[in-house]
């Protein structure tokens, strides 16, 4: 049996909701102290928090409902009693989180469950915050009503369209519905040879005036009363203006469904991998695959050592971006990022893609020229249960390309982020083995290959020519990283290690 993808979301909607009830009396649990702890703080949002935990309450917990009825009784019941609010996002984000905390387990399964979860939620955000979508009202429908209406002096509307060789009448709109016989084939060289052959059927007298009205990639002909021309003119261009409009939101609608789609086909393709190796060429190619993107690297970020070095890449070579290690202060954008989110705590969701709309500008002129980078966006990769930064994803769409971010675009990077760092994270060791590699400076592995020789700190500096004082601050600083406690013991991990 083929699954398609609506059926998919559908069944990821209600494992998140068997989830949810399967653990009913610990989230009711988790509801009423935080309603006892909103309350007693004297929070202004404390009776709205209240309203929004019974209402979820109802209608999560009725075995009854279908996800479209749930949908609805949610969202019916919010307008009535929280749309008011101005903090929406905020009480849902509240809500959401404490279902998370709730449920959080050491299960096998505690990361498909989260995000299962997680995507009852996006589904009732989307349904409660979003406008609701465009009625399904076409030109069709519109022009019918247009001409029934007693209150505009139009008689008929006739749709005209073009080919490679003529004017065709496509279809007309009129009070009387049988305006004009059965499967008539009207079409001249010219519009106006075309109206000549429709006024034999059409009423018509000299108190109308015919009007020729561009949409799209029709003529729209109406007759009018001369009295109403000027106003009726205006009111159709304003009134398929605003039909447009709402042809132009449902496209955008779609188009963010589709995004929400990649994030679970890209979460879908990166669970599914068993080493860390093969979950980063995972999430290279996802960038590129499920994204409007052509190149890909990911950074792993060690915060000891404020530095970045490559692990992985698509349709970019591996091997030199492996070769990468660079100081993030290097970084002035992303440094400065980071500085901000010190600045917040530990709470990651502060973090947000950066949108770099030319590279030169943010990065070494090194990597610019040899990467060929123009516009390129920086994805933070961090896990919400752990609440870590790992590294970060660099993609573009390929050499000297330049481009835009849009918001759906950007709001399935949030997304690809942490996903990514959900799945990196189960490779516990693997991360923390590369985030624990030692970072030496040139000197200080000159350093450290003269004492391996047998030169003393006075003959390292001879060489060097350095004072010895700076040659004894470099040892020092490599026992410490070595965590050595001689310069013999640093040199022989060293070697080890195959710094030198």
């Amino acid at each position: 049996m083929s699954l398609t993808l609506d059926n998919h979301l559908d069944s990821l909607f209600n494992y998140g909701l068997k989830v949810i009830r399967a653990n009913k009396i610990k989230i009711l649990s988790e509801w009423t102290n935080m309603k006892q702890n909103f309350k007693q703080k004297e929070k202004r949002s404390s009776e709205t928090i209240a309203l929004s935990f019974d209402l979820f309450s109802e209608a999560l917990f009725n075995e009854d409902l279908s996800k479209d009825d749930l949908l609805k009784i949610i969202k019916e019941n919010w307008e009535q009693k929280i749309d008011s609010e101005k903090n929406n996002q905020f009480i849902l984000t509240i809500i959401e989180s404490s279902i998370h905390h709730a449920t959080k387990s050491n299960s096998v399964n505690q990361y498909a469950e989260h995000q299962a979860i997680e995507y009852v939620f996006t589904q009732i955000n989307e349904y409660i915050l979003a406008s609701d979508k465009v009625n399904s009202f076409t030109y069709d429908l519109f022009l019918q009503h247009l001409v029934q209406s007693q209150q505009l002096p139009i008689e008929w509307v006739g749709v005209i369209v073009k080919d490679a060789h003529s004017y065709k009448l496509n279809k007309c709109f009129s009070k009387e519905k049988s305006l004009l016989p059965d499967r008539l084939n009207l079409e001249s060289d010219t519009i106006y040879g075309l109206t000549e052959k429709l006024l034999n059927y059409v009423p018509y007298s000299r108190n109308n005036k015919l009007l020729t009205i561009p949409f799209e990639d029709k003529q729209l002909l109406l007759s009018t009363e001369i009295g109403g021309t000027v106003q009726i003119t205006s009111f159709i261009n304003h009134a398929l203006q605003l039909l447009q409009s709402g042809k132009d939101a449902l496209q955008t609608s779609r188009q963010k469904q589709q995004w929400k789609d990649a994030v679970l086909m890209f979460n879908e393709s990166i669970i599914r991998t068993r080493t860390f190796d093969d979950a980063l060429e995972a999430i290279t190619e996802g960038f590129v695959k499920y994204l409007p993107f052509e190149r890909s690297a990911i950074f792993s970020y060690s915060k000891i050592d404020e530095l970045g070095f490559g692990l992985s890449a698509y349709h970019v070579d591996r091997t030199e971006i492996q070769s990468i290690t660079e100081n993030i202060g290097n970084l002035p954008l992303i440094s400065s990022g980071l500085k901000r989110l010190a600045t917040f705590g530990t709470n990651l969701k502060y973090l947000q893609p950066l949108y770099i709309s030319n590279a030169k500008n943010e990065f070494p002129k090194e990597y610019v020229d040899y990467f060929q980078m123009e516009s390129i966006v920086v994805a933070p990769i961090y896990t919400s249960s752990s609440n870590e930064l790992l590294g970060a994803a660099i993609i573009d769409q390929g050499p000297n390309q330049s481009f835009t971010l849009t918001q759906d675009v950007y709001t399935a990077l949030l997304k690809f982020g942490q996903s990514a760092g959900e799945v990196l994270e189960k490779f516990h060791s693997s991360i923390h083995e590369l985030n624990e590699v030692i970072h030496f400076s040139p000197r200080e592995i000159e350093v450290l290959e003269l004492i391996a020789e047998g030169e003393s700190t006075t003959g390292a500096a001879d060489v060097l020519h350095l004072s010895e004082y700076t040659v004894r601050d470099y040892i020092t600083s490599v026992m410490q990283k070595m965590k050595a406690r001689n310069r013999t013991e640093a040199v022989a991990r060293a070697i080890r290690k195959g710094v030198i």
